[in-house]
């Protein structure tokens, strides 16, 4: 894939995507070996599933849920919150095979331009136990603003020089 040639979309998540996107997840997460050993899965997935059903039906405020395609081929999850004063990466994750591909970064560099755009922070977490989303965030300009026990909080903020008129 060259980012020349990439045909990647977003479309809103329906309730039928619910099981895909419970999958992307789960292979996200076990290709980066970051689930515990102990895990219950079917536990995990089924909660999960439930979980993503209640987004797609709206009733978390502010949420934007997409699959993401490439070449009309679903290949992974785009979580967005966006409230007016801000932009929130809640989520992006792709399948194993389409990661270190150029399209995470496409689709953070899109809403970074949103933020510029809008004029608002984009904001997003990190998983501690998740260093090269951490080195990913970093290299597109997310700088480290607060941390928790389980996550590191990170910032984007326009800069006058950025903001494209």
């Amino acid at each position: 894939m060259n980012q020349r040639t990439m045909r990647v979309l977003l479309r809103t998540a329906v309730l039928a995507d619910a099981a895909f996107l419970t999958d992307v997840v789960i292979s996200a997460t076990f290709a980066q070996g970051r689930f515990p050993d102990d895990i219950d899965l079917a536990e995990y997935r089924t909660g999960f599933e439930e979980w993503t059903r209640e987004t797609v039906l709206g009733n978390i405020p502010h949420c934007t849920l997409s699959v993401i395609e490439y070449d009309g081929i679903p290949i992974g999850r785009l979580r967005v919150l966006r409230d007016g004063t801000s932009i929130t990466l809640a989520g992006i994750q792709l399948l194993p095979d389409y990661q270190n591909k150029g399209i995470g970064t496409t689709l953070v560099e899109q809403l970074k331009q949103e933020a510029n755009l809008q004029h608002v922070p984009l904001y997003l977490s990190v998983e501690k136990d998740n260093p090269n989303a951490l080195r990913f965030y970093g290299r597109l300009g997310c700088i480290i603003s607060g941390e928790d026990e389980k996550e590191y909080n990170l910032e984007y903020h326009p800069r006058d020089s950025d903001i494209q008129q």
